[in-house]
């Protein structure tokens, strides 16, 4: 009996391991900022060769060191001396699995959202607005940044998965496919390859439509595939196929219904409406993709939903959904036709 007393008064180690959760990962988004990984993948390097390299504190630095040891992100083959681990190479910047780019966009604007929680769940709303007096789209687009950082890690992402998205759909039926909030164009160009007698349009935001244009061309694909820049909130370009990756998931049901609408409004009378998202399946038990559920909600009030609630979604824009194609990954094609 005084064994269970006592043991009921200890904190369990892995709810302590949660607890720190903040702490560990501003290490990785320091380790990430400094380059550490990228001056460290040559091999191992004193803490005071790599303080002076990356402009900091030696002994702050060599404490920083040290605790990213204990996550296995380095080893210390002798005492002040570091190198990477396989896990750390994630933190390279030329890493395919791009997670340096992942952890740079949770900056100091991320990490003061985040200390805006208590906002959020006792309002619903995303603390975006609260705490800088602007809409999350009006805010997002003015931290070029931010928005640079999020493509780089969507073209390693994307890239991954677009063979999946290819083989699960036909896109040579369109003339004419566009893609909104295309970024660099690495899905779009996996389909127009794939559906040589069709024409793109990819729609972004004027910062980076440049960039989307390059990529494009570097694929031989400049005179196939149109770049427009612009406002999904306002008005969207044409297309028989017009494709959303992840775009609807990230605005609550009202900014949604605006999407979709000026997407009813410039779609062909044969068209179909293709977005990829995850589908919510509410009946099963929670999985690690509710933090992200979570962190749509914080970034602008977004969400995941389910086969029911895109059908809703979709009806009050004049869209019926027809089908939901699973693509072998964590998102699901739901394909819908204008009505």
């Amino acid at each position: 009996m005084s064994s269970t007393i006592s043991n009921s008064h200890q904190v369990p180690a892995a709810l302590q391991d949660l607890a720190s959760g903040y702490i560990k990962t501003q290490a990785l988004y320091v380790a990430a900022r400094l380059g550490l990984a990228d001056h460290l993948s040559a091999g191992p390097q004193s803490s005071e060769a790599l303080a002076q390299a990356v402009s900091a504190h030696p002994q702050a630095l060599d404490r920083l060191l040290r605790a990213l040891e204990s996550l296995g992100l380095l080893r210390s083959p002798q005492p002040g001396v570091f190198a990477l681990t396989p896990l750390g190479e994630h933190l390279c910047t030329d890493a395919p699995s791009g997670f340096r780019s992942q952890m740079l966009m949770l900056d100091e604007t991320g990490w003061l959202l985040w200390g805006h929680l208590t906002y959020t769940i006792t309002t619903g709303h995303s603390p975006v607005e609260h705490v800088f007096a602007l809409s999350s789209f009006d805010f997002f687009q003015q931290q070029s940044q931010t928005a640079a950082r999020y493509n780089e890690f969507m073209t390693r992402r994307v890239s991954a998965l677009a063979p999946t998205v290819v083989a699960a759909y036909d896109f040579r039926p369109f003339r004419t496919i566009t893609q909104i909030a295309g970024g660099h164009g690495t899905l779009l160009t996996a389909i127009l390859e794939a559906a040589p007698e069709a024409q793109g349009v990819l729609f972004e935001l004027p910062m980076t439509v440049e960039a989307a244009r390059q990529h494009l061309a570097e694929r031989g694909l400049a005179e196939r595939c149109t770049c427009v820049g612009g406002n999904y909130f306002i008005e969207v370009p044409h297309g028989d196929a017009i494709l959303l990756l992840g775009v609807i998931s990230n605005w609550d049901d009202e900014k949604s219904v605006r999407i979709l609408t000026n997407c009813r409004r410039r779609i062909g009378a044969q068209g179909r409406l293709l977005l990829l998202e995850q589908r919510f399946l509410p009946e099963e038990p929670a999985s690690p993709t509710a933090w992200l559920d979570l962190m749509k909600l914080v970034s602008g009030g977004g969400l995941r939903r389910s086969e029911a609630e895109y059908r809703r979604l979709l009806g009050q824009a004049d869209f019926e959904l027809l089908r939901v194609i699973p693509t072998k990954t964590e998102l699901s094609l739901f394909e819908a036709r204008p009505v």
